[in-house]
C-alpha cells in the first residue's frame, strides 16, 4: 500500500468561501497562539482552553477538526525541532501572517467518513460545518481515504487535496538504464544522447510579469486597483508556476516509463543558488524538483533511482577509457581525449560516466555487463556483490 494526493479544483458558493476564509483564519490563529505560547514557555495551551476563552468564542464557529489537527501539527514540528537525531536542523516554529503565509487547513479521514465523504457521480464533497462542495474531478481513486487539505492560492482558487492509501502497481520491465547530467542550457543530457532544453518559463513570462509589476508599484496599497493589480500578478506567477510543474511531471513520467535504472548527480542545489550570476537560472528550472519527482515515482513504480556522489570528476573523465584529465573550463563544450582521441560532448560524456558510477555503485557492473548479467549469464567475478543504501530492490532476471 502507498500512500498518494489526488487534487482537485474547487468550486465553492459565496456563503462556503466565508466559511473556508473564516476556517483559515482560525486555523492561523491557533498556529499563532501556540508559538506565543511556545516562546514565552507559559502553561500549556491547546484549542479546547482557546475555545472555552469567552474572548474567543468565534473559533467555536469553526470546524472543530481542522483546530485540532493544527494542533497536533504543532506538537509534531515541536517535537521534530528538539529531535538531536535529525539530519538537517528545524527551525525555530515562526508565526503566520495573514495575507503571506499559505491559506489551508487539513482534516482528519474519520472526520469525513472516508470515502464516503466524495460523490464522484456528482462531483461533490462534503465537509463538516459547511456542506457540499462543487469539484472538478479529472480521474478517481479506488483506495482508502487518509485525509483532506483545502487551501486557497493567490489567485484566489480553492483546491482540495485528498490522501488516499492505494495499490500501485509496478510497471513492467524494460532491461534499460539511463544517466542524467542536469544543466542550465540543456535541462536533462541522457547517457544515450538525447537531450532535452531548458523552456526557461520565468524568463518567457519576465517581460509580462515586470510590466504587471510596475504598475502595481503606482498604485495606492490598500485601494481596489491595487487589489486587482496585485491579483494580476499572481496569476502571472501562477501560470509560471504551473508550466514549469506540468513540464517536469511530463519529463519524469516519460523517464519512468522508459527505464529501470535511472542514475543521476546528486547536486548541491542549495548551494548552487548562491551563485548570483546563475541563482534566477537554477530557481527557474527547478532542479531540486525534478529530483524529487523521479524519486518518488521510481519508488512507486519499481524503478531504481540512484544518486551518484557529487565530488565524482564525470565531466573531466573520458567514458571511452577512463582518463582524467586535470580541468576542463565551463566553455569548453566538446574535448579530445589526449589518450584514446575520442571527441566527448561534454554533457553526453558527463551522463555516460554517471550511468557507469551508479551501476558501479549498485551492482559493481558496468552499463554494457547489466544486460549479461539481467538474462542469467555468467559476469566478471566480483561483480553484483556491493549495493548502494538507494537499491529498492533486486534487478529480475
Amino acid at each position: 500500500m502507498t500512500l498518494r494526493a489526488y487534487k482537485y479544483r474547487l468550486y465553492p458558493t459565496v456563503s462556503q468561501q466565508n466559511q473556508l476564509n473564516q476556517t483559515f483564519g482560525s486555523v492561523r490563529f491557533v498556529w499563532n497562539k501556540l508559538v506565543d505560547n511556545f516562546n514565552n514557555k507559559s502553561c500549556k495551551l491547546n484549542e479546547k482552553i482557546l475555545k472555552d476563552d469567552p474572548e474567543y468564542f468565534w473559533l467555536k464557529d469553526s470546524i472543530s477538526y481542522a483546530l485540532q489537527q493544527k494542533r497536533m501539527d504543532f506538537d509534531e514540528t515541536k517535537k521534530q525541532f528538539f529531535n538531536k537525531k535529525r539530519k538537517l536542523k528545524l527551525g525555530r516554529m515562526k508565526f503566520k501572517k495573514k495575507g503571506v503565509a499559505k491559506d489551508s487547513f487539513r482534516l482528519p479521514g474519520q472526520s469525513l467518513r472516508f470515502n464516503t465523504c466524495i460523490d464522484f457521480k456528482n462531483s461533490k464533497i462534503r465537509i463538516p460545518k459547511i456542506g457540499k462542495l462543487k469539484i472538478i474531478i479529472d480521474r478517481e481513486f479506488y483506495g482508502n481515504l487518509k485525509s483532506v487539505t483545502i487551501s486557497k492560492n493567490k489567485t484566489n482558487q480553492y483546491y482540495v487535496s485528498i490522501l488516499v492509501e492505494e495499490n500501485i502497481y509496478w510497471k513492467q520491465d524494460t532491461g534499460k538504464s539511463v544517466g542524467i547530467d542536469l544543466g542550465l542550457n540543456h535541462l536533462l543530457t541522457l547517457s544515450d544522447g538525447a537531450k532535452i532544453d531548458n523552456p526557461r518559463w520565468f524568463r518567457e513570462n519576465q517581460t509580462k510579469l515586470k510590466r504587471a509589476q510596475q504598475h502595481l508599484s503606482r498604485k495606492i496599497k490598500g485601494s481596489n486597483r491595487y487589489t486587482d493589480q496585485k491579483l494580476k500578478v499572481a496569476k502571472i506567477h501562477q501560470k509560471i508556476a504551473n508550466q514549469r510543474t506540468w513540464f517536469l511531471h511530463d519529463i519524469s513520467s516519460k523517464l519512468v516509463n522508459e527505464y529501470d535504472h535511472i542514475l543521476m548527480e546528486d547536486l548541491n542545489v542549495a548551494g548552487m543558488v548562491k551563485n548570483h550570476c546563475l541563482a534566477k537560472s537554477i530557481s527557474d528550472a527547478s532542479l531540486s524538483k525534478l529530483v524529487t519527482m523521479l524519486n518518488y515515482k521510481c519508488s512507486w513504480y519499481g524503478r531504481i533511482f540512484h544518486k551518484v556522489d557529487r565530488f565524482y570528476p564525470s565531466s573531466k573523465t573520458c567514458s571511452s577509457c577512463g582518463y582524467k584529465v586535470d580541468q576542463i573550463p565551463l566553455d569548453i563544450r566538446e574535448w579530445i581525449c589526449p589518450e584514446c582521441g575520442v571527441t566527448h560532448d561534454r554533457d553526453v560524456n558527463a551522463a555516460k560516466n554517471i550511468e557507469n558510477k551508479g551501476l558501479m555503485d549498485l551492482y559493481n557492473l558496468e552499463s554494457d555487463e547489466l544486460a549479461d548479467y539481467r538474462r542469467g549469464e555468467a559476469v566478471r567475478p566480483g561483480a553484483c556483490s556491493v549495493q548502494a543504501s538507494s537499491l529498492k530492490r533486486q534487478v529480475t532476471i
